[in-house]
């Protein structure tokens, strides 16, 4: 009867206990179970004789049942689903796996714990064990003794409980509504075990109050309900009692204290920024209002009327600390009043972009020097330096969330460069404006600028220094990967035998690059974290590689130019590496390879003027003086001036002594060739009759009066000296270089009819009709009878059967009717 009556209290007592649990997870189970099973043992103390004389046959079950090899799945698991409260778990899907997972658990002594959990992902799940993740529910099943589980000792063996909720607030609710009212009302244990264990208990109540409700950023007092139903006079007789409300006032005061103290951790906050700062005096003022409130509650007053009798030495310190309580309240409304004017201010920030911020900050730092003036208690050095530096640290972190390190490292470089440009103005601007409030109060106001400016602007500082690192990542990326804008440009093509391997090396440096980009990219830390100092280290390591690639760049630029030896050549290489001139190292090769080119110019311009100095000049037979002469100096102007041009459009050539040195020795050249031209066309119109105008009137050819059909030269002797001349200075020169190779009869034929033509066609090439012409003047040259009884009709047929494209045969006849016609 004894052994059936405690298995039908210790059914009634797990009820009780299933029927109140709620909240936590695996920690709550845990802890849940420990108090539990001590107070299980408490409550079976006072039966410990009988059970001595009659022994518990319960334990005996397992093995006769393993002796008899009696499976338990069909008994143990509606045991289990019997006691699984659970929300969903009607409507789950029960599988194999899960009878599987079951019939471990009650068979293997070993496994200590049984979770059951309806997962959003996976359904209803069974673990030997807590769940990784956080769950809302669980079901959990702990094994107590390492025995298998039957139906015969599963009460005995198992421990188990649902928890829903978070675990702090969980294990708080099960401590205070179901174990500690019965812990403080049994009056059954032992006078000094019941004291041990209900001082530890307040203890462990008086954290977890505490821990429980700074999650959520206030400060609950752990009022001990032992004590609530005595009398203070009764209450004062029992010192242990006492000790233990004085152990719970102590808890109060520690946690005053951290209250009180709490501001020293916020002005010391280095990432902290004026909207924190309000919501903590917000917090502050609502966390110091409630416990004021607290103070004043009957459970509180009632403990101190206590320790006022028991002339507790630490009453004194509680209360003065209960009216520092309520001077903080005012304080922090008061602080909480005039920092509320700089709350719309900084939220109009958060939306607007780096470069726009400052026109914004004169308005917030006249705000803040409102605040200095006005507040009672937020005017100390302190406070306001502390708030200048929240600003600092808001203003930072609005240009970090502009930076897009992403970006950045994926070759955007442009636009990367520009946000960075723009975080660097407004860090800038507001430092800036930050000394003209300070030049201005100091001039208009009494009471002195005393804030620490360099404590204001460290970080500030930093975070510049910062953004010009990441502007260098940039422009290596532009200089050593043709990285612009999220594309690459295209590919330099090198000329002559040493291209191809000069692309190879430079493929090469731009792989190198790349392998220390994503070093760095890799970098321990945050990169925008001015904190963060081994971004020093890795950023150090990333510039000693750039040193690297610039000797190597050098290298190669002077590889390159081994082989150039005219200046066209050499300028199409300074384009090719003008990107690379930037670098301070790589600008020292790029102007010596500018100097050499510029160096290149003045040997071609040497040449030139040696060519020039000559007293005479080679020219063709068939040139004349003065225009073969003049001609010639042409072309030398021609020569350095085709350099010149090159040189010109080179906008990218650094301007150094000698580039300047050059082209004044050309602009020198140029002129003395101009001058020489104009002395030779003057020599040469000093040669001229003054009536020449005059024999261009007369025809130069005409029909011959002796032969019919035949045609007699009518051309002037003195003419003939002028023909060369004519036809050097004629934009026909190209053509007619073939006519001056013929004989003087036959060049004044063709001169002939090449002006008669010229006058008489409207065609914009009439010289091409000359070349049909030519190979019957040649032949008529060669046989010495150009104009004969024997090729009376050569040239006519020439002229008339041969035109210049087949396909305008007709319209080339037309056009030839009229000089025909003349002729006859």
């Amino acid at each position: 009867m004894s052994s059936k009556a405690e298995k039908q209290q210790r059914s009634s007592g797990r009820g009780s206990v299933r029927a109140n649990q709620s909240g936590g997870t695996e920690q709550a189970a845990v802890a849940t179970q420990e108090q539990g099973n001590a107070l299980a043992v408490s409550e079976r103390e006072p039966q410990a004789e009988l059970s001595k004389e009659e022994p518990e046959p319960r334990l005996e079950g397992p093995q006769t049942q393993s002796e008899e090899s009696v499976e338990p799945e069909a008994d143990v698991k509606p045991l289990f689903l019997s006691r699984a409260v659970l929300t969903g778990l009607a409507d789950a899907v029960w599988t194999q796996e899960h009878d599987a997972v079951l019939e471990h658990f009650a068979q293997d002594p070993t496994e200590s714990i049984l979770t059951i959990f309806i997962d959003p992902c996976f359904g209803l799940k069974l673990e030997l064990g807590m769940p990784v993740q956080t769950q809302k529910q669980l079901v959990y099943f702990i094994r107590q003794v390492p025995v298998p589980i039957t139906p015969e000792n599963f009460e005995a063996t198992v421990q188990f409980g649902t928890v829903r909720g978070p675990y702090i607030p969980a294990l708080l609710r099960l401590l205070s509504g179901v174990f500690a009212p019965q812990i403080f009302a049994n009056t059954a244990w032992p006078e000094s075990i019941r004291n041990h264990f209900a001082s530890h208990l307040h203890r462990f109540l008086a954290c977890l109050t505490d821990t429980r409700y700074k999650l959520e950023g206030h400060t609950v007092l752990y009022i001990p309900a032992e004590a609530m139903n005595m009398k203070p006079e009764v209450v004062v007789k029992d010192k242990e009692l006492v000790q233990r409300l004085e152990t719970s006032m102590i808890h109060w005061t520690r946690q005053i204290k951290e209250v009180l103290s709490a501001q020293e951790t916020v002005e010391t906050g280095d990432n902290l920024g004026p909207l924190e700062e309000i919501e903590f005096w917000r917090n502050r003022c609502m966390d110091l209002s409630g416990i004021s409130k607290q103070l004043v509650k009957k459970g509180v007053k009632h403990i101190e009327s206590i320790l006022h009798l028991a002339k507790s030495s630490y009453l004194a310190p509680f209360v003065k600390l209960a009216q520092q309580i309520q001077d903080g309240s005012r304080q922090a409304q008061s602080n909480l009043t005039f920092l509320s004017i700089l709350k719309e201010p900084y939220q109009e920030l958060a939306f607007m972009k780096p470069k726009d911020i400052s026109s914004k900050l004169p308005k917030l730092i006249s705000l803040i020097r409102i605040i200095w003036v006005n507040s009672p208690h937020y005017n100390t050095r302190e406070r306001l330096t502390s708030l200048f530096r929240k600003m600092s640290n808001e203003i930072i972190r609005l240009c970090c969330h502009a930076i897009s390190l992403d970006r950045i490292f994926e070759g955007y470089v442009s636009s990367s460069k520009a946000d960075l440009q723009g975080c660097i103005f407004c860090c800038h601007a507001w430092k800036d404006h930050y000394l003209q409030a300070v030049q201005m109060h100091t001039e208009f106001s009494s009471r002195g600028w005393v804030l620490d400016q360099t404590s204001i602007f460290a970080q500030v500082d930093a975070f510049v220094q910062r953004c010009k690192d990441l502007i260098e990542v940039c422009d290596c990326q532009y200089h050593f990967a043709r990285w612009e804008d999220g594309k690459q440009g295209p590919l330099p093509c090198f000329f002559g035998a040493q291209g191809p391997q000069i692309t190879r090396n430079l493929l090469e440096i731009e792989d190198i690059f790349h392998k220390n980009l994503q070093m760095l990219r890799a970098a321990r830390g945050g990169i925008l974290d001015v904190k963060n100092t081994s971004w020093h280290e890795d950023y150090n390591k990333f510039r000693a590689g750039m040193k690297d690639l610039e000797v190597m760049t050098q290298n190669l630029i002077t590889s390159a130019f081994e082989l150039v030896r005219d200046v066209e050549h050499g300028v199409l290489l300074l384009d090719t590496f003008h990107r690379l001139a930037a670098r301070e190292a790589i600008k020292r090769t790029y102007d010596k390879k500018a100097v050499d080119l510029y160096m290149l110019f003045n040997s071609e311009l040497s040449l030139v003027n040696r060519e020039r100095n000559k007293k005479w000049p080679y020219l063709e037979p068939y040139m004349a003086q003065y225009s073969g002469q003049a001609r010639w100096v042409h072309i030398l102007r021609r020569r350095v001036d085709r350099v010149m041009t090159c040189l010109a459009g080179a906008h990218f050539l650094p301007h150094i002594g000698t580039g300047e040195e050059s082209v004044h020795t050309y602009q020198q050249m140029v002129q003395a060739i101009d001058e020489l031209v104009r002395k030779t066309f003057q020599e040469w119109t000093s040669t001229l009759d003054k009536d020449c105008i005059r024999r261009l009137d007369t025809p130069l050819l005409r029909i011959s009066q002796e032969k019919a059909g035949m045609l007699d030269v009518n051309f002037d002797k003195y003419g003939s000296h002028l023909a060369p001349s004519l036809y050097f200075n004629s934009h026909l020169l190209a053509s007619l270089f073939i006519l001056l190779s013929l004989s003087y009869t036959t060049i004044c034929l063709l001169s002939a009819f090449y002006f008669f033509f010229f006058l008489s066609l409207p065609t914009p090439h009439p010289v091409q009709w000359l070349t049909p012409v030519i190979p019957v003047l040649w032949e008529a040259d060669r046989g010495g009878h150009l104009i004969s009884a024997k090729n009376p009709t050569k040239i006519s047929q020439a002229w008339w059967q041969k035109p210049i494209v087949s396909t305008r045969e007709g319209e080339v006849r037309g056009s030839l009717e009229p000089g025909r016609q003349r002729l006859q």
